[in-house]
Order: structure tokens, then C-alpha cells, then sequence
């Protein structure tokens, strides 16, 4: 029985420009009703923009109070009327991409713990809560179970990766086909280098891997090898245009261009991975980038370009990505060691998280 239960969570109330920014405190453990079920976390990650959503550095509109985290990995406790496959004990992976269930079209959506806006608020009203607290209320949709030869390879912590992997599959399938040459921006943050390790699970012949930081950059190939080719944005469309072409190598063309770059940036660099597309090519726009974009037109009908915008995953993504780890295709391990925390450390989390945002780094939170 769960109703008098009470659990640990980290409660957001409203805006604190300071902190602490979120209260560790006890709230009543939730209740699957219909079509949901209650999960135990295990461990979820601290996205590097936590910080500036909570502090209204990069205002979201919430219902208030809640508790933020996106998605995780956990153990079914409870389940509602309705689930076929989703059995209390099973190790799940959660996905944090809700999507309302009335409209077989044009569904509203939601980061669960992070984001709603609009008229998907409806949603946040029923699943308002993330994954920083030991218990969580989620849709049965954004469960995938997670297979015991998968959670024999890899750690909870491990796992939670999944929701990174996903967000970039997303985008890149259908997109990108096996031998097909790849241009990523943003390639240095978290999201950016996952896409990279995607692409290359995908058969991408090449990743031409984008951004400001040498290192970063250079560690790609360390670690992937010649399949992928760095280079280093200068700002200038022309020459970083001359530069993705002249790394898709001799004869080949860059079929598709990836963006997953972050609010503050600027259009330079995915500007000019577009010009380098190739006639019928497809430029994917998955990032936060705030500002208006300016394309010509006429590249754009001469080649016959196509230009989407993806919103995170699809209900497959998660699953596709737990089948490409489980191939060996796709190495969750961590890429260097995590900065582990307790739920109640939730706040230096943050703040670490903040200050640790490059391709390589984790924030782990274990309630």
C-alpha cells in the first residue's frame, strides 16, 4: 500500500536567484491511477542547464510547486490498470518527452520535470513531478523496460545515458542512412557528443564533428577514429562552409547536417553547414538557439534542401538505443568518471552540473 507513504524529494517552489535552489523535504508517495505507474528511481542526471531554468536565468513556464529531473532509470513499484508489458520490479528506462494522448496528429508535449508550455500544461497537471525523488509518476508510454543482458553491461548510472542517445536519434532517424556523411554543431556539449557516438552506430561514413573546442574535438578522433573529422568554427560563414566541405573529403557530399547547439549561440556555424549540404540534403534542427535565422531562399529551392525541426525522441528512440548498446554498437560506459551525488546534495549537483557541461561530463544524482 503506498496512500500515507510519504518519500524524499527535491521541491521547486518558484524562482531563487541564490541558493539553495530547491528544498529536499518529504511529500507524499504518488499513486498510479490509470494508465501510469509509480517508479523507484535509481539514478537521473542533472542536465548543465538546471541551474539557469531554475534560477530564471532561462525562464520556463511551470505549474509550481514541483519537483525537476528528467527522466532515469528505476524499478516499477506499482502499476495502473491498462499496462500489458510493464510488470511492478522491472528494471525501466523513463522517458521524459510526454505527449498527450487525445490527438493521433498533432499531440501536445512536455519534458516531464523540466518544460510545458501552452496547453500541455493539461499534461504537467497529471505528471508534474521529475526524477529527483525516490518515487515517480510516470505514463506507461514512456517506460522501456530494460532487458538483463543490457543491465548486466551497464550501471544504473550508466544507463541513464540513454536519455542523452535518445534526444540526438531523434533527429538523425530517419534522416541519415548507412554511408552518408554527417555535419554536427554543437558537437562539444553533452547532447552534441552523443550525437556524434549515434551517427556512428547509425553508419554514418562520416561524422564531421563541429565547435570551439579544440580538445574536445580532437578527443573524438582519440576515441572514434578517423571516422570522424573535426573542425574548428571561426564564425565566418564562408570559410566554416569551405571547412565542412573540404572535411566531408575527395568526392564525397554532406548529406545531413545535425544541430543541437544551445540557446546562446549563434546561427554561423548551422548556417553554414546548410550551404554545405548537398542537392536534396536535410538540415536538422534539434537545439535551443533563441534568435531568428536567416537562409537564402534560393539555395534552398535550387538544391532542394529540407529543413526539420525535431522535438526529442519518438517512443522507439529509447528502445533502438538500448538495441544498439546491447549489440555493442553503442557504448554507454561512461567516458570518463561522473560526479556522483545523494538526493540530498541535489543543490551541488547544480551547481557542479553548471560549471561541468562539456562533451565528456555526467552529474549523477542516486536518491
Amino acid at each position: 500500500m503506498t496512500e500515507g507513504r510519504t518519500m524524499k524529494a527535491a521541491l521547486y517552489e518558484g524562482v531563487n536567484h541564490s541558493a539553495p535552489l530547491l528544498k529536499v523535504t518529504d511529500l507524499p508517495v504518488p499513486i498510479a491511477t490509470n494508465g501510469d505507474a509509480v517508479v523507484k528511481i535509481l539514478a537521473s542526471r542533472v542536465v548543465s542547464y538546471a541551474k539557469d531554468v531554475l534560477n530564471g536565468t532561462r525562464p520556463f513556464p511551470n505549474l509550481l510547486p514541483m519537483v525537476p529531473g528528467t527522466g532515469g532509470v528505476g524499478i516499477v513499484q506499482s502499476v495502473a490498470p491498462g499496462a500489458i508489458h510493464i510488470k511492478p520490479g522491472q528494471m525501466v528506462f523513463i522517458n521524459s518527452a510526454v505527449r498527450s494522448r487525445d490527438h493521433p496528429v498533432t499531440p501536445e508535449g512536455m519534458v516531464q520535470g523540466l518544460l510545458a508550455f501552452g496547453r500541455s500544461k493539461e499534461l504537467q497537471r497529471v505528471w508534474n513531478n521529475g526524477s529527483w525523488a525516490e518515487e515517480m509518476l510516470v505514463p506507461l508510454e514512456n517506460l522501456t523496460v530494460i532487458p538483463e543482458s543490457v543491465q548486466a553491461k551497464f550501471d544504473p548510472a550508466e544507463l541513464t545515458s540513454i536519455s542523452n542517445y535518445a534526444v540526438s536519434f531523434g533527429g538523425l532517424f530517419p534522416n541519415l542512412r548507412p554511408g552518408q556523411t554527417v555535419v554536427i554543431t554543437g558537437s562539444t556539449g553533452v547532447f552534441g557528443s552523443s550525437a556524434v557516438a549515434v551517427a556512428l552506430a547509425l553508419g554514418a561514413r562520416c561524422v564531421i564533428a563541429s565547435g570551439r573546442n579544440k580538445k574536445q574535438l580532437d578527443e573524438f578522433v582519440t576515441l572514434y577514429g578517423p571516422r570522424v573529422v573535426p573542425v574548428l568554427t571561426t564564425g565566418d560563414v564562408a570559410k566554416d562552409t569551405a571547412a565542412f566541405l573540404k572535411a566531408a573529403g575527395e568526392g564525397f557530399d554532406i548529406d545531413v547536417s545535425f544541430d543541437i547547439l544551445p540557446p546562446q549561440a549563434g546561427f554561423g556555424a548551422v548556417k553554414s553547414s546548410i550551404l554545405a549540404l548537398r542537392a536534396g540534403g536535410t538540415a536538422l534542427l534539434m537545439g535551443g538557439i533563441n534568435s531568428s535565422v536567416e537562409i537564402p531562399y534560393s539555395i534552398i529551392m535550387n538544391k532542394g534542401l529540407t529543413i526539420k525541426g525535431v522535438f526529442m525522441s519518438d517512443r522507439a528512440g529509447p528502445t533502438t538505443i538500448i538495441g544498439l548498446a546491447e549489440a555493442g554498437l553503442l557504448d554507454l560506459h561512461h567516458r570518463q568518471e561522473p560526479k556522483i551525488f545523494k538526493l540530498d546534495e541535489i543543490n551541488d549537483a547544480i551547481e557542479w552540473s553548471a560549471s561541468h557541461s562539456g562533451a565528456f561530463d555526467a552529474t549523477i544524482v542516486l536518491p
